[in-house]
Parts: structure tokens; C-alpha cells; sequence
């Protein structure tokens, strides 16, 4: 009787996913399988994972920022990223403490909940909900959202990472990562009224492209049932931090900021996504506990797929 009820709420959830989203699920589905039969490795998840970090998504912070316009009216969202990621990050960390966790499970702690899920999850639900002028405003979110991501969060990351941490290779390390070279170009072109020269914007667009396909691979191939197992009462508590801690935190952040409107729903949606992908990235590339990244990042997703259907109601609801 449950898998008759089952049936029907799995195709509805899949009918009603956005397409970007429905790809993105196939190709971590196919990298948890070829991890599980062997046919790739760990090995080759945390190549892959520096191929991504070093080349692509740079290109995908050059590429999406390029098409972002700045205005000084609008400084209210990427404010409200802010207020709910800096407070996350501080409730994560005495959580961390409070459980006695590693370094290394300390840092991917903080990296799967202080990370939010934008590109895979909100802009695809944001787009379907309220069309372009909402997808505007999420972006204008995660501008706010990923500076805190290549500036704080790595920046943790580093230090997490780091066996016996010395300020002077942490410094090293955080200043000589990519994709902070490549936000702080295009916001220094950005704020100069400048855009990318339009052959550098062609030429990083295929590679930009390949940043969701190739990055839901590396989830797949992250996934050890057998450290899934292990990780699950800690991975629990990552999920309930993100996407419970982050709902609360967005609701007080459009009451401190006053806002309203479309505004007010693109905030406590996105507030609420799973943890980011590219959370498994970072933990490769900082040597964190990869494992228990992505057992957050994976449960997150699957939680967030499966409340999929109700999200563009809720949005409405909270539109009005």
C-alpha cells in the first residue's frame, strides 16, 4: 500500500522538477553507480574535483556575474545573504565544538551547511515560479552568497583543513585559489561599469556550461554507501542546520530588511535550499572529510526533491 502511494508522488515530483534539475539528479545518479560498481574511484572524484575548482568554476563566476547588473537600490538582498549565512556558520561552529568533531569534520561541517544550493535547486524553482524578474533577484542574492563562499567560507575551509595551520600557508593557500581571483576581476570590472571583452565572454562559455554536469558527477562519485552509513546522524544535523536553520534565519532577515513583496518570497525560498555542490569541491580541494560533505549535500538534495512539488505553492504563498 505505501509503494502504491509512492508511485504516483515520484512521477509527480519528477514531471514537476525543472529540466536543469532532472539533469543534474541523472548525473549524480550515474556517478554514485559508477562508483559503486568501481568502474571510477575517489581517485578520479578528487581530480575531477580539481579540474572543476581551478578552471570551471571560475568561468562560471565570470561568466554569471558578467550578465548581473549592480545598482545601488538593491543592496537589500545581497545584505539578506549575510544575515542568514554569518549567523549559520557561527550556530554550525559551536555545534561542531559542542560534538567534539575533527578538524576535518569541523570544516566540512561548515562548508555543506554555510553553502547554499542556487544554481541546481533556486534558480531553476525561482525561473519556474516567477519568471525572469524573479530569477533577477535570486541572482542578485547569490551575489551577496558567494562572496561570503570565496571569501569567509573557503577561507574556514582552509583553516579547517589545514593539520597544523600556520597563518602564513593559510594566507598563501586562500589568496592563490581561482575562483577568488576570478570573482575579484569581474566585481573590480563590474564596478568600473566594464563588462568581459565579448571574444573572453565565448571562450569561457562552453567551459562555464560544463560546471553542473561535471560537479554532479563528483557528488556521485563522493557517495560510499558504507561512509553514508557511518555519517548519517551527523549528516542529519548538517540538513536540519541548512534547510531549517536557513528558513529561520531568512524569515528574521526580511524582517530586519523590510522587505516585501517578490522580494520577501525569493529570500526565505533560497534561504531554505540544500547545501551546494560545490561544497564537495572545496572539501577535496581543502582536504576536509569529504564523506560527510557529501552525505549532507546528497541528503539535502533528496529532502529538497522531495518537497519539489509543494515549493512553487509555498512561493506563492509567500508572495501574497
Amino acid at each position: 500500500m505505501v509503494r502504491g502511494w509512492l508511485r504516483p508522488h515520484i512521477f509527480a515530483t519528477l514531471t514537476l522538477m525543472p529540466v536543469s534539475l532532472q539533469v543534474f539528479i541523472a548525473i549524480f545518479v550515474v556517478g554514485v553507480l559508477l562508483r559503486s560498481f568501481a568502474v571510477l574511484t575517489k581517485a578520479h572524484a578528487e581530480r575531477l574535483a580539481t579540474l572543476v575548482f581551478s578552471l570551471c568554476l571560475p568561468a562560471t563566476i565570470l561568466v554569471s556575474l558578467d550578465a548581473v547588473t549592480f545598482s545601488s537600490t538593491e543592496w537589500k538582498l545581497p545584505a539578506a545573504a549575510c544575515l542568514i549565512t554569518l549567523p549559520l556558520l557561527l550556530c554550525s561552529w559551536l555545534l561542531t565544538r559542542l560534538l567534539r568533531l575533527t578538524r576535518p569534520k569541523q570544516g566540512g561541517f561548515l562548508l555543506a551547511t554555510g553553502l547554499i544550493n542556487s544554481v541546481y535547486f533556486s534558480y531553476p524553482v525561482v525561473l519556474a515560479t516567477f519568471g525572469e524578474e524573479g530569477l533577477g533577484h535570486a541572482v542578485l542574492f547569490d551575489v551577496g552568497q558567494s562572496l561570503l563562499t570565496l571569501t569567509v567560507v573557503y577561507g574556514l575551509a582552509v583553516w579547517f583543513g589545514a593539520s597544523a595551520p600556520t597563518t602564513g600557508s593559510t594566507m598563501v593557500r586562500f589568496f592563490s585559489a581561482p575562483p577568488l581571483w576570478a570573482l575579484c576581476g569581474i566585481l573590480a570590472l563590474k564596478l568600473a561599469g566594464l563588462s568581459l571583452p565579448p571574444l573572453l565572454h565565448q571562450l569561457l562559455t562552453p567551459i562555464h556550461l560544463t560546471t553542473t554536469p561535471l560537479a554532479s558527477l563528483v557528488l556521485g562519485l563522493s557517495i560510499s554507501v558504507t561512509a553514508l552509513r557511518h555519517n548519517v546522524p551527523v549528516a542529519l544535523l548538517g540538513v536540519a542546520v541548512r534547510m531549517g536553520g536557513g528558513l529561520l534565519l531568512g524569515l528574521a532577515a526580511v524582517l530586519i530588511l523590510d522587505l516585501t513583496g517578490l522580494e520577501r518570497a525569493i529570500v526565505i525560498l533560497v534561504s531554505a535550499m540544500p547545501s551546494a555542490v560545490n561544497a564537495v569541491i572545496f572539501a577535496s580541494e581543502t582536504h576536509l572529510d569529504e564523506d560527510l560533505v557529501a552525505s549532507i549535500v546528497a541528503l539535502s538534495i533528496c529532502l529538497g526533491i522531495a518537497i519539489l512539488p509543494w515549493l512553487p505553492r509555498l512561493s506563492l504563498f509567500l508572495l501574497g
